[in-house]
Order: C-alpha cells, then sequence, then structure tokens
C-alpha cells in the first residue's frame, strides 16, 4: 500500500487514499492470478490475458472482455465461473473502468448469493466498497465495508476482517476523524500484534501516523513511521519494496516539512528519489516526492525550487491527477506571491480553487481561499467570508459523517442481526418440518412394515397350507401305490400258487390220466375199457378243481389294467364331493396301464392333482371335463374347465404350472396349456408310451 502526500495536509488526502487502495488491491489481484493459474478453462484465461494486453487498443482489449462476459454469463453458478467473475471486475478495476468494475461486482454478489456462497458474498461487497471509496462516497464505501467486514466475521476470516477495519480507519482519517482513526488502528494493532501479516502491520504504522500528524502529534507521528521504516526490512521480497521505502520517507520529510525543519525533509525526499526510477516505473510517486522536494527548497530560498514545482505539475497534468493538480497550483501560487509576481500568483491561486470546489477537494479550496485573501487585497472580505462559511460547512459536514459512519455501523449490526434472526427462525422451521417429515415417513413405514409382515405371514400361512396339503396328497398317492404294490405281490402270489397247483395238482393228474388212457391205443378189450372209464370219470374231478381255480381269480376283479384308471377317476370323485364342480372324465379301455413306468403314472397322477388342485382355488369354474386317449405310440390327455380363465404369458411363473411343465419334463411329454380371461382353461399333454 502507497500513500503519498503534498506539503498541504488537505490535498493529500485524496491522493493518499487513491494510491494506498490501489495498492492494497494490486495485492490482493496478485494473489487471484496465482490462484487463476490453477484453473483449466484456457479459453477465459486466453480472453482475460488479451484484455490486459496493452500493445493491443482499447477497443480490441474491450471486446475480449466482453467475450469473457458473454462466456460466463453461458456458464453454471459454481466456484470456478465466480472467481472469474472477480478476476473479470479486477481487469474493469486495473484499466480504470469504473462502472463495468461496478455492475461486475455486483452481478457476483448476485450468483454468490443465489449460491449461499457466503465468502464469495463479503468479498463481492468489498469490492463494491473500493468502487465508492474511489469515487470519494465514503459513506458508501464505510456501508459496504462495514457489511462485508461482519460477514467474514460470520466466517472467522480474521485477516480480511483486519483488512477492512483498516479501510474503515482510512475513511475516517479522510473525514478528518483523527482521534476516530487512531482508536481504531490500536484495535487494530492490538489484535495483529502475534500475527505474521507484516504488510498489514505496516500499512497500520503508515494509517495510525498519518492520524496523529492530522492532529498535529508529529511527535508520535515520527515514532510511528519510523516503526514503519523498520519493518520494511522484512519486506525485501515485497515486489513493491521500493516503493513502501521510498513512501515511509516522503512521510517522514513531509512531518519535518511542517516542523519548517526543511534541512532535513530534503533529505528525506532526495533519499526517497534514491531508491529507484520511479520517473517511469510510478510517475504519481515521483511526481509527489518532487513537489515535495521543490516546495521546502522553495521555503529555503532555493532558486531551483521552480523548475521541481514545474515538473511536478506537468506530470500531474499528464496523469490528470486533480488533487495533485490542486495541489501544484497552490504551491506555484505561493511561490510567485513571494517572488512578488502577484498577477502569476493570483492565475494560480484561482485555478486551484475552481479545481478543488468542482471536485469538492474542500480543504484545497479553503487554502486557496487563504492565499487568495492575501493576494487579491480588493475582494479580500469575499474570499474571508466563503472561507468562514466554507469551514463552517465542513465542520458541519464533518460531525454529520461522524454520526452518519456510527449510524451506519448501527445499522449495519441491525441488518445483520435481523437477517440472523431470520435465518435462525428459517432454520428453526425447517428443522421442525424435517422433524415432522422425519415422524411422517417412520410411521409410514412401520405401518408399512407391519402391512408387509401381516401379508408375508399370510402368505407363509397359506404357503404352509399348500405345503401340508400337498403332503397329505403324496401321503394318501403313496398309499395307494403301497396298495398297488401289496395288489400286485398278491396277484404275483396268487399266480404262483396256482401255477404251484395247476403244476403239482392239475398237471400230474392229467399226466397220469393221459398215461393210462393211452392203453387204449394198444388194448381195447372189455377190462381195459372199464379200467379207462375210471379215468375219464377223474377227468371230471380234474374239471372241478379247474373251475376252482376260476372261480378264486374271479374274485380279484381290480387287475393291473384297471388300478391306475381307478385312482385318476377318484381324483374327480373327490372334486365333486369338495366342491359345487361338475367334473367327469373318460380314459380310454385300450390303455395297458401295466405296461406304463410307474414313475410316468406317478407323475401323471401329480399333474392331474396339481390340475385339479389349481382349478379348484382358482379358476371358478363349475364344470370340469378330461379325456385320456391313445395311439400306438402315445397317450394323449386333455383337461378342460369353464372358469375365469388367466394371461398364460404373465402367470407362466407360477408355482403350479411350474410344477406342471417340470413334471412333463420329467416324462418326456409335452405340454400346452390355452387359456383366456373369461374364457375357461384347456390343458393338453402328450406322453410317449
Amino acid at each position: 500500500m502507497i500513500l503519498f502526500t503534498n506539503h498541504r495536509l488537505s490535498s493529500l488526502k485524496k491522493i493518499i487514499f487513491i494510491i494506498l487502495f490501489h495498492c492494497l488491491f494490486l495485492s490482493c489481484n496478485q494473489k487471484e492470478k496465482s490462484q487463476a493459474l490453477e484453473l483449466n478453462d484456457n479459453n477465459i484465461d486466453t480472453l482475460l490475458s488479451r484484455s490486459y494486453n496493452f500493445k493491443l487498443d482499447k477497443k480490441q482489449r474491450d471486446k475480449y472482455a466482453n467475450q469473457v462476459l458473454l462466456v460466463l454469463s453461458n456458464k453454471t453458478n459454481d466456484s470456478t465461473t465466480r472467481h472469474y467473475y472477480f478476476k473479470l471486475a479486477g481487469r474493469h478495476y486495473n484499466l480504470n473502468e469504473s462502472e463495468k468494475y461496478l455492475n461486475t461486482c455486483r452481478e457476483v454478489y448476485a450468483l454468490s448469493q443465489e449460491s449461499k456462497d457466503s465468502l464469495g458474498m463479503a468479498k463481492a461487497l468489498q469490492y463494491i466498497g473500493d468502487y465508492h471509496y474511489n469515487k470519494f462516497t465514503n459513506d458508501s464505501a464505510y456501508y459496504y465495508y462495514s457489511k462485508a467486514e461482519k460477514t467474514y466475521l460470520h466466517l472467522k476470516n480474521n485477516e480480511n476482517i483486519d483488512r477492512l477495519k483498516l479501510y474503515k480507519a482510512n475513511i475516517l482519517f479522510y473525514e478528518k476523524d483523527f482521534s476516530g482513526c487512531e482508536t481504531a488502528v490500536i484495535n487494530i494493532l492490538k489484535t495483529i500484534k502475534n500475527k505474521k501479516d507484516i504488510r498489514l502491520l505496516y500499512d497500520c504504522y503508515i494509517t495510525l501516523g498519518n492520524a496523529l500528524e492530522g492532529s498535529n502529534n508529529t511527535k508520535q507521528a515520527l515514532i510511528y513511521y519510523n516503526k514503519a521504516d523498520e519493518i520494511t526490512n522484512q519486506l525485501k521480497n515485497d515486489l513493491q519494496y521500493l516503493s513502501l521505502k521510498a513512501q515511509t520517507y516522503n512521510y517522514l520529510g513531509k512531518v519535518f516539512q511542517k516542523e519548517n525543519k526543511h534541512q532535513k525533509a530534503i533529505y528525506h525526499f532526495e533519499k526517497a528519489l534514491g531508491f529507484s526510477n520511479f520517473r517511469n516505473k510510478e510517475p504519481l510517486l515521483y511526481a509527489n516526492l518532487v513537489n515535495n522536494l521543490g516546495y521546502s527548497k522553495f521555503k529555503l530560498q532555493d532558486k531551483s525550487a521552480l523548475s521541481y514545482l514545474n515538473k511536478a505539475l506537468q506530470i500531474r497534468d499528464s496523469l490528470n491527477n486533480i488533487p495533485g493538480i490542486v495541489s501544484s497550483k497552490i504551491n506555484l501560487s505561493e511561490y510567485y506571491f513571494n517572488e512578488n509576481d502577484t498577477p502569476k500568483a493570483l492565475i494560480f491561486s484561482t485555478e486551484a480553487k475552481k479545481l478543488a470546489h468542482d471536485n469538492k477537494i474542500f480543504e484545497d479550496e479553503l487554502k486557496s481561499l487563504e492565499l487568495l485573501a492575501k493576494i487579491d487585497i480588493k475582494n479580500v472580505s469575499f474570499y474571508n467570508n466563503r472561507f468562514m462559511k466554507l469551514t463552517d460547512s465542513l465542520q458541519n459536514n464533518e460531525r454529520k459523517t461522524r454520526d452518519k459512519f456510527a449510524r451506519i455501523e448501527f445499522e449495519t449490526d441491525e441488518i445483520l442481526n435481523q437477517k440472523k434472526n431470520i435465518e435462525v427462525e428459517k432454520e428453526k422451521i425447517s428443522s421442525q418440518r424435517w422433524i415432522i417429515l422425519g415422524f411422517s415417513l417412520f410411521f409410514i413405514l412401520v405401518i408399512a412394515l407391519l402391512y408387509f409382515a401381516k401379508l408375508q405371514h399370510a402368505k407363509n400361512k397359506e404357503l404352509q397350507f399348500e405345503q401340508e396339503q400337498r403332503k397329505a396328497n403324496e401321503e394318501i398317492y403313496q398309499l395307494m401305490l403301497d396298495q398297488q404294490s401289496k395288489i400286485d405281490e398278491g396277484r404275483q402270489t396268487e399266480k404262483k400258487r396256482i401255477a404251484q397247483e395247476l403244476h403239482d395238482g392239475i398237471m400230474s393228474k392229467l399226466t397220469s390220466t393221459r398215461l393210462n388212457l393211452f392203453i387204449l391205443s394198444k388194448k381195447t378189450d372189455e377190462e381195459t375199457i372199464k379200467k379207462c372209464l375210471l379215468h375219464i370219470a377223474n377227468i371230471q374231478n380234474i374239471e372241478k378243481e379247474i373251475r376252482a381255480i376260476s372261480h378264486d381269480l374271479n374274485k380279484d376283479i381290480f387287475d393291473g389294467k384297471d388300478s391306475f384308471k381307478t385312482i385318476i377317476t377318484a381324483l374327480f370323485d373327490d372334486l365333486k364331493t369338495i366342491s359345487e364342480t361338475n367334473s367327469h372324465i373318460e380314459i380310454d379301455d385300450d390303455i395297458n396301464w401295466e405296461t406304463i413306468e410307474t414313475s410316468t403314472k406317478m407323475h401323471l397322477y401329480r399333474i392331474f392333482q396339481e390340475t385339479l388342485q389349481n382349478i379348484r382355488k382358482y379358476a371358478k369354474a363349475n364344470i370340469v371335463t378330461a379325456n385320456i386317449s391313445k395311439d400306438e405310440n402315445h397317450i394323449y390327455i386333455e383337461i378342460n374347465d369353464n372358469g375365469i380363465g388367466f394371461n398364460v404369458k404373465k402367470t407362466k411363473s407360477g408355482i403350479g404350472l411350474k410344477n406342471i411343465q417340470s413334471r412333463t419334463t420329467m416324462i418326456n411329454g409335452t405340454l400346452n396349456i390355452k387359456s383366456n380371461v373369461g374364457k375357461g382353461t384347456q390343458i393338453n399333454l402328450i406322453i410317449p408310451t
């Protein structure tokens, strides 16, 4: 931060704060530039670089800056976009495009507010304060700095808080509230005493020295200017190191100039000029040093003074530095008045008064009025009256300004407290809503869990019932199979018995009879015939014995051919018994079930059982018919019902249908199911024999 003064405190003030803020901003801007290198948006970086390229004319640079704005306006509102907006604002600031700078700052503030980026909001408020600071609208600058400070305070960003407090202290100094400025800087020094921000410490010493010098406490001012000079030795790596050294010596020279110790003042001004070639690097600094040096030489009656004063005015004219021009014209007017060149003295003082009045540099206007009262004797009363009125007006304004700043502090706190209370209330309402929503979701979840638990329990119970029913059916079928097995076993036993009886009884008797009757082929005498008649009579006994065996066989009418048919028919009879369904089955009598493998019959039984069970449970049918027929290689089964039907594609994944399909596959059969909603169902099976 670089501050410069001329030989009069009042004209110095605006220059001090313009340069002070300019340097502070450059310091922050350099930090932003280093951060920007980390970004990868080459397009925006390139456009920004071109907008800074002073080899291009202003129209071209503005074109690139506008392109940056266009690109940013089409990007999403994220931290990178807002960062580039700040860079664009810095570009406008450094090129003295104040209105574009302000508009960009307002835009990035709105974006930060939209994304609830408190740090971005604070930074934008600080930048807007900078705009008003440079426009000398100090009440607005103070207001925005206060808002930014409170936001940084909420974020606990102490570094920026201290910097903003220093900005506000400088405004108090500019408004001639020297004691308020002094108090503010001392409070800052208390907080940064143990910190390593040497640059901020340096700026505080300079501002405190200015406040003390403004209140005519030159001894204390020298102490703090010397402290600032000492601390610059720790700022050798700062790019502005030489400028900071020159600035400090300029302030020291001004104090000695105020004490009329012009020889010491000249020493410090010349020392400052010797640090660097400021003529090309920092012409404004150079002009201030030359002006101050020329004024002290003038006070010592040095003939070279005029060349220094003219050189300073020439440089300030080229820079359009209005406060500096006013200061130079006042010094030249005083010089020519001392040389008894009244016309030139009157010209310079009159021009200085007009410039000061037009640009509201009231302290310098007072100095020009005081000088005019000495030069233009004829109008002395006019100048004195104007001087007194302006003095009274300034004093009233100073009091009002101090009250205004106090009110700004209070109102800013009030606004922030109101916002904070609103935010707290919003958070409270939001929390209540979340709690209500949480409890609602909890109860809904509990009810849903209870419902699904109950539903699952019912399904489990139904599944358990189905499993038990299936198990019972399997047991019944197994009993049937066991019964059939015992029947088959009894039949085989009976066959063996009959075979044994035929072999051991009837066959032996027939053989014996045949052999006894064979003799008739040899002898036909009466005695032989008589004997043979006895054997012929015995044939009747054999017939009776065969008839008895046949009678026993007729008692077992449930042979292998009809047993499976009986079992299947029983299933349909059971359906009639347990429901109101009219069921009927026709089975081809030519089917020899004994030739069918037991496993195949078991699967067929299970298919019939599953089908009839599904009809009973789901079909709501009152008529069920079935037909079993055969050809040489296949058995054909068709089952029909007049139930409600179903969508085969949607219901294909049902357990019952899967079981039927699975059992059909196991016996190498083919299954075809035809059904339409409301039109009943037809099941066709083809089983290889």
